[in-house]
Formats: structure tokens, C-alpha cells, sequence
């Protein structure tokens, strides 16, 4: 288990109501990444800025983001029936580019495993969830002034707006009454939801990052960028991917003993997996997890271990 970080963090102060700069929901930038929350009756929709920010960071390097504060995820929640707070709250983080480029999160259902990639798909229907999006910044703003605790970069706003041509609301965009997939215009819902207790269960959420290029048949992986972990504590933080390759050196069996020699990389958590067929149709992040691995460093190191399967296959993956 993931220990949990004990307190509220406040994570940015308020800037003076009506303060709307370049870079923020105000002046929203094409590429500027939305981290957005809901819960009921309120949402929470936050601008963190610029997606360079987070895929210029070095292979697994943490990044806190610090565009939101505590109040406006808990105390500033208490708008109408179901406040905005940690437990039961349904979050995503997501962005596009005039190429219609998708950026979207993919919930994890285990702390620990990566998810299945999303598929590049085509112009038209990339093109189809940017509309849906960019719908989403200009109904933040429209509902500056709903909560005094609003900022800049972060905006309190009802749960439900319907003026699609000048703007809705998280919810609205997001769900729009197709199950959490903008309106049916994407391939699945990216949202990961909270249980109830979460604030005091002692495990973070986690949701990976992928880039989506449009022009793929449909069935071309996207691109893994890292992903976003949200603390008990309502800290987000987002996680760079870490890309150093591991290697097979050698692989030896003398026989139910297999030692393989290996090297991984300075960065990330390595992990030795085995299957006993390639034709299987399962995916190598589900194959039966045999070990981690020693990382850290570019050194060779050796593990050995019993493996009754015969034939059998290995592999390592990173994260």
C-alpha cells in the first residue's frame, strides 16, 4: 500500500478576483493542459499550462501541480447538494492542438499497471472530441464569478451548462449523456473516480497520459507521455514517463532455474514478466509480474528464480 500524505496541502494563494492572464482559462492557449474535477452539483476546471511543461520533463521526473488550491477542491466546494472534495470525485486531465492532436488519461485499475494505450484514430473524429473540448475553457470563465475562491487558472463553476455554442461546463462537454466520453465523439470515458473514504484510505489514484496523432486506422497504439497521481491529500502530481530501454544480456536455464542478466536504466521501475505463449492475445503489461528489477544505474546485474512453465517468455516493462 501507498502510504498517504497526512493534511491538506495548499497548493497555490488566490489571485485577486477578475485577474485573467495569458496562459490562463481566461486566455486560454491552444495546448494548455485542463486538469478538471467533479463531484454533484460543482466542478472544478484548472489550466496547467502548456503541455511542453510536462513532456520537456526528464524521464521520470515528478512535477506538482500548483495552479489550484485546497480550497477550491474541498472547503470552496460546498455549492449546492455535493461538494466538490476527494471523495466520489470523478477527474481527468486532457488537451488538443489545432491539428487535432489528443493528449487524454486513461484510469488506471491498479495502482501499479499501466493501462492499455488509447488508439490513434482519424482526422474527423479527433477533430470531433477538440470541438467538444474547446467548449470548456470559455464556460469556466463565464462562471468567474460563482465562487469568490475562483482564480485565474482555476475556476469553481456549476455542474451543468447547456449553451453549447458559448461555452459548458466540464460535466457537460465531458459527459454530455454518452457515459464520460465528450459526447460519444471519443473512444472511451478518461476519468478515474474516487471511492468513498479515499481522503483516508492511504492509496493515491493514478491515470496515464497518451498522446493520440490523428490519421491512424484505429488500432495504432498512442503514444505513452507518464501519468498524473492524485494524493489522499488532493495534491496532483504529474509523473514523465521513464524511457530508458532495458536489455536483455543473457538468458540461461539449468532446469526449473532461469538466470537472466540484464541492464535497465537510471530512471523508473522495471519489471521482469514471463507468459508461456506469444499468440496469446495478452498484452505484455499482463503478463504474471516474476520480479522487479535492480535500476538506478546503466550496470549489469542477474536475477534467478524458479520457472516450472516450459516454454516460456520474457519480458521486461517500464514505468
Amino acid at each position: 500500500m501507498i502510504n498517504k500524505k497526512t493534511g491538506l496541502t495548499v497548493l497555490l494563494a488566490s489571485l485577486a478576483a477578475g485577474e485573467l492572464m495569458a496562459g490562463t482559462l481566461g486566455n486560454y492557449a491552444s495546448g494548455d493542459v485542463l486538469l478538471c474535477f467533479r463531484n454533484g452539483s460543482s466542478d472544478l476546471v484548472v489550466d496547467v499550462g502548456q503541455l511542453s511543461t510536462l513532456t520537456n520533463l526528464t524521464a521520470n521526473a515528478r512535477y506538482t501541480i500548483s495552479t489550484y488550491t485546497a480550497a477550491q477542491l474541498t472547503t470552496a466546494g460546498t455549492l449546492g447538494n455535493s461538494p466538490v472534495g476527494l471523495n466520489g470525485t470523478s477527474w481527468s486531465a486532457f488537451s488538443w492542438t489545432p491539428d487535432s492532436t489528443l493528449f487524454v488519461t486513461r484510469p488506471r485499475a491498479i495502482v501499479g499497471t499501466q493501462t492499455l494505450p488509447w488508439y490513434d484514430k482519424s482526422f474527423g473524429s479527433q477533430g470531433g472530441v477538440t470541438n467538444r473540448m474547446g467548449t470548456i475553457p470559455p464556460g469556466a470563465t463565464n462562471n468567474f464569478a460563482y465562487d469568490a475562491n475562483n482564480t485565474s487558472t482555476a475556476i469553481l463553476e456549476p455542474d451543468s451548462i447547456s449553451t453549447y455554442f458559448i461555452g459548458t461546463s466540464y460535466h457537460t462537454a465531458e459527459a454530455g449523456g454518452y457515459g464520460g466520453n465528450f459526447g460519444g465523439t471519443f473512444q472511451g470515458n478518461p476519468e478515474n473516480t474516487t471511492p468513498g473514504g479515499f481522503s483516508t484510505g492511504g492509496t493515491v489514484q493514478r491515470s496515464d497520459f497518451y498522446q493520440m496523432t490523428p490519421g491512424g486506422s484505429g488500432f495504432v497504439n498512442g503514444r505513452y507521455l507518464g501519468y498524473f497521481e492524485l494524493n489522499t491529500n488532493g495534491v496532483m502530481t504529474y509523473v514523465a514517463f521513464p524511457s530508458s530501454p532495458a536489455i536483455f544480456q543473457s538468458i540461461s536455464r539449468a532446469g526449473n532455474q532461469t538466470t537472466i542478466y540484464y541492464t535497465t536504466g537510471t530512471n523508473g521501475t522495471y519489471t521482469l514478466r514471463n507468459n508461456t505463449s506469444l499468440t496469446s492475445g495478452t498484452p505484455l503489461l499482463g503478463w504474471p509480474s516474476v520480479s522487479t528489477l535492480t535500476s538506478g544505474d546503466t550496470a549489469t546485474h542477474s536475477i534467478t528464480f524458479t520457472d516450472n512453465n516450459s516454454p516460456s517468455f520474457y519480458t521486461i516493462t517500464a514505468q
